[in-house]
Formats: structure tokens, sequence, C-alpha cells
């Protein structure tokens, strides 16, 4: 037997044995990830502290909330950072450390707002999911974000 045909018989048999080892799972890893659950009124946000998970919101509830004095992270690169921020948000490009600040800052079971540059941007979705792996709680995602907020007539954070 010539060494491409082992070499497809042993890929096709690899992926069978994977696909069949997911597929008794228990929890198994979905084929499709879900989309992020979009959090618009204050009694939708409850459920999010029986069932912690990370859920988007829109401009609306991000200003509630900041109203509030919730946390917000910002997930764009540092040096978009001099553009200016949401008040009060942190931000920093290396995760460890933004991990290390939020926990001295909240801990890992109080809510927070993740954000980037604007609605396209996948940055606040990708640091989300890092920051619960690490173990943070209820999260949420504000897709709108810095674009958004700076749209509306927000007031916005400068630092030199």
């Amino acid at each position: 037997m010539d060494t491409k045909k082992q070499i497809i018989i042993y890929l096709g048999f690899s992926i069978f044995c994977g696909i069949a080892s997911n597929g008794i799972e228990s929890s198994p890893i979905p084929w499709i990830n879900q989309p992020i659950e979009l959090v618009s009124n204050k009694e939708d946000l409850i459920s999010l502290f029986v069932d912690p998970q990370i859920r988007e919101i829109d401009l609306e509830m991000a200003k509630s909330l900041h109203k509030t004095g919730l946390l917000f992270v910002d997930a764009r690169a540092e040096e978009y950072l001099t553009n200016g921020i949401i008040p009060g948000a942190i931000g920093n490009d290396d995760v460890g450390l933004l991990s290390e600040q939020i926990e001295f800052l909240i801990g890992f079971d109080k809510g927070f707002v993740v954000y980037c540059s604007d609605d396209d941007c996948g940055s606040s979705e990708e640091l989300a999911y890092e920051l619960q792996e690490i173990g943070f709680m209820n999260i949420l995602v504000f897709k709108g974000g810095w674009k958004s907020w700076t749209e509306a007539g927000f007031e916005i954070e400068t630092h030199e």
C-alpha cells in the first residue's frame, strides 16, 4: 500500500473516531457556535446571575449599566485607547494583566461589560471568551462598542 493511501486511511479513521467520541459524550462540543444572546431589559439581566454566560447588550443597556458604575473593559488594542475610552473603562493588550486587574477591582463573580470598536469588531467576544475560560462570570458584550457610544454623543475619557 502506498503512503498516500495510508495517510488517507489514517486520516479518515481519525476523523471517524473523533466524531464518534464527541457523539457519545454527555456534553459534546457543538458543531456550530451559538450566537450570543441579546439582553435588552433589566428583567432579563436578572437571569444572567442565575445562569452565568456571555450575553450581548445594546447601546441603551450599556448606558444604563454605565450609570450604575458597572466595570467596562475595552478590548481594543492599546494604540486605539489614546483616542479615548468609555469613562472608567480599563484596557490592556496583555490578557493576564487585564484579568488580574479585573479580579482586583471586582472579583470573579461580579458582572462587567466588554466592548471594542464597533458591531463588526470581534475582539470583545474573543476577550469575553478568554476571560470566561480564566474564571470570570456574568460577562456582557456591548456590540456597538466605541463607535455607537461616541456617535450617541456620550461622555468619553482621554489620557495622554
